[in-house]
């Protein structure tokens, strides 16, 4: 679960809030371009907490979409230098106050079928605003 990429996934100062939305932002852990359809965020925690897949947005290319979408989006791709973000609803958080933020991704590349990449980052960050 803990690769190289790890330490990279999640943006150092990237955790934002504001109006009951959080953000952050989330860097590709792989070597290549995917398709947004070969990605799934399997888990996000926020301070121990789960947050259900209904709550957060995914914004890549600039389109933001519910996360639960994104497995069908065969012709939206992942850059490999650009950084997506997750939109979160809730919880309010203070201004640079520091949280303890958990991603799970796991890729499904197309060109290796069966395959799962499975990538875990864990950071503390401080709400910026």
């Amino acid at each position: 679960m803990d690769n190289n990429f790890s330490t990279y996934m999640l943006a150092d100062q990237s955790l934002r809030a504001g109006a009951g939305t959080l953000t952050i932002a989330i860097r590709l852990p792989w070597y290549r371009t995917l398709p947004l359809s070969t990605v799934r965020v399997a888990q996000l925690r926020i301070d121990g907490e789960d947050v259900p897949g209904d709550r957060i947005e995914f914004e890549i290319n600039g389109h933001r979409r519910p996360l639960l979408q994104c497995e069908d989006l065969i012709d939206e791709q992942w850059f490999v230098l650009d950084d997506a973000t997750l939109h979160v609803r809730g919880p309010d958080l203070k201004n640079q106050s520091e949280h303890l933020i958990d991603v799970t991704l796991n890729l499904h590349p197309p060109y290796m079928p069966g395959f799962t990449w499975v990538t875990h980052s864990s950071k503390r960050l401080q709400v910026q605003r």
